[in-house]
């Protein structure tokens, strides 16, 4: 509310307090707050209601939320500022966990959350459980069906921004503040360190969140049962990747430090990669499958010798089996590919630059720095990773004349109209997007190697 404004309350309506952030302030809203505090009516749920459902036209305004609902633990300021629900008899109005929207119970891990995902996450954590996903990793996760998927719940506790190195870091200075130092006492008087250094580390490492997030594999419906012909695959192939496309934003939303590029550079980014991220992500799946020698698209679509002799299906297949190929002569780990499709993510950017170009170079060297980890995860001997290291960013490099390849043909088939190949809504934006771009090369790769 704004101050010294009377609330009015109105039957089937109530209060939420919402915070309005500086970056969007200038998309479209009609005051100009900046960074501030503000509460709006919000109509009451109700059974068969659906008030709050929006239609997107692009899965890129996914990324684009005009308002974010900011907890206490996010912006450390007072319970005040947390999401709030209904008022308690005494009115004062109690917190939402941000996991599973129940009752929260304070501030545990960094994040406010209930005590039942408190207990979840350090369990998580320290058992180290590689949770898996039945669905499609997307599953509701609120105070009756948390339980039902672990995974799904974890990576929402990730999302949130909880972190077991909170916990002890408040601990620490508690025990600063309530220990003063005597200098004048011998050493072995000194208290012993709280957290003794063989203990097991418990803050997710940057590998353990790429890989809670990892979107799952998404099955194209394609039916076996009938001939295949050029356009029928085309057309399945693009249907699948429109599904891909969505995936792969819900994926980088959830990439540790992308949210914190400006909205502009977010969207900027996916739509000049997504090929990139298609591409290696299916030459993943048919190194780790089919070691290679077929195109994996999804478990129901595999595509075998025969279907790659198929009209316009050759040039395509050709390029996507370099991929492969590489995959198999390099013997790439999990842990490596999870990197690397990071850095294509974040390989092609617009000549001009980005509007946030300091935090996208410090995001790109934080998971340059995570390939390197992954290497020396791999290899025993230690003379060996930095050859490996080349070896991995010079494959990176060659995705841009592969994919280049793959673009060509693309484009072809979208604009020749004869070949009655379908292309989804979300894939004909796109492609409408970045035809004129690449044209006129107004963006520009980022290479680790001189030509």
């Amino acid at each position: 509310m704004w101050p010294d404004a009377e609330r009015v309350e109105v039957k089937g309506w109530r209060w939420v307090e919402l915070c309005w952030k500086a970056d969007d302030a200038k998309d479209g809203c009609p005051y100009q707050l900046g960074l501030g505090r503000f509460e709006v009516l919000q109509r009451e749920p109700s059974w068969g209601n659906s008030h709050s459902i929006i239609r997107l036209h692009s899965i890129f305004s996914l990324i684009r939320p005009k308002l974010s609902i900011i907890s206490s633990a996010r912006t450390g300021e007072n319970s005040s500022t947390a999401v709030t629900g209904q008022s308690k008899p005494g009115g004062q109005a109690h917190k939402i966990c941000l996991v599973c929207s129940d009752e929260a119970s304070g501030c545990h891990y960094g994040v406010v959350t209930c005590g039942s995902c408190k207990v979840f996450f350090k369990r998580a954590v320290e058992g180290q459980h590689n949770y898996l996903c039945a669905g499609r990793n997307d599953c509701i996760i609120d105070k009756i069906r948390r339980k039902n998927c672990p995974a799904c719940r974890f990576r929402k506790c990730l999302q949130a921004g909880m972190n077991l190195e909170a916990r002890k870091n408040k601990k620490l200075n508690k025990i600063k503040v309530q220990t003063p130092s005597r200098p004048s006492e011998p050493a072995s008087s000194l208290p012993m360190p709280v957290i003794p250094r063989s203990m097991p580390q418990l803050v997710p490492t940057m590998l353990s969140v790429l890989k809670a997030i990892e979107p799952e594999i998404i099955y194209s419906g394609y039916d076996s049962t009938l001939p295949d012909t050029s356009s029928r695959l085309m057309s399945t192939l693009n249907r699948l990747g429109g599904q891909q496309v969505i995936s792969a934003v819900k994926w980088a939303k959830s990439l540790p430090g992308f949210r914190n590029l400006h909205l502009d550079d977010q969207m900027t980014l996916l739509q000049c990669s997504w090929l990139f991220l298609m591409s290696f992500s299916l030459g993943w799946r048919s190194y780790d499958h089919c070691n290679g020698r077929m195109l994996c698209f999804a478990p129901d679509l595999v595509i075998n010798e025969e279907r790659m002799k198929l009209p316009l299906m050759s040039d395509q297949c050709e390029q996507m089996l370099k991929i492969c190929n590489e995959f198999v002569r390099l013997q790439v780990s999990y842990d490596e590919y999870l990197c690397m499709k990071v850095l294509l993510l974040l390989s092609t950017v617009p000549k001009e630059g980005l509007k946030s170009q300091a935090v996208f170079d410090e995001i790109r060297m934080t998971y340059i720095k995570e390939l390197g980890k992954a290497i020396v995860k791999r290899e025993e001997n230690t003379s060996q990773n930095w050859q490996r290291f080349y070896q991995l960013t010079k494959l990176l490099d060659s995705m841009q004349e592969m994919v280049e390849g793959l673009l060509q043909i693309c484009f072809y088939t979208f604009v020749n109209k004869t070949l009655s190949v379908e292309f989804p809504e979300m894939l004909t934006e796109i492609i409408t997007n970045q035809i004129p771009k690449f044209k006129d090369g107004s963006v520009k790769p980022l290479l680790f190697h001189q030509k």
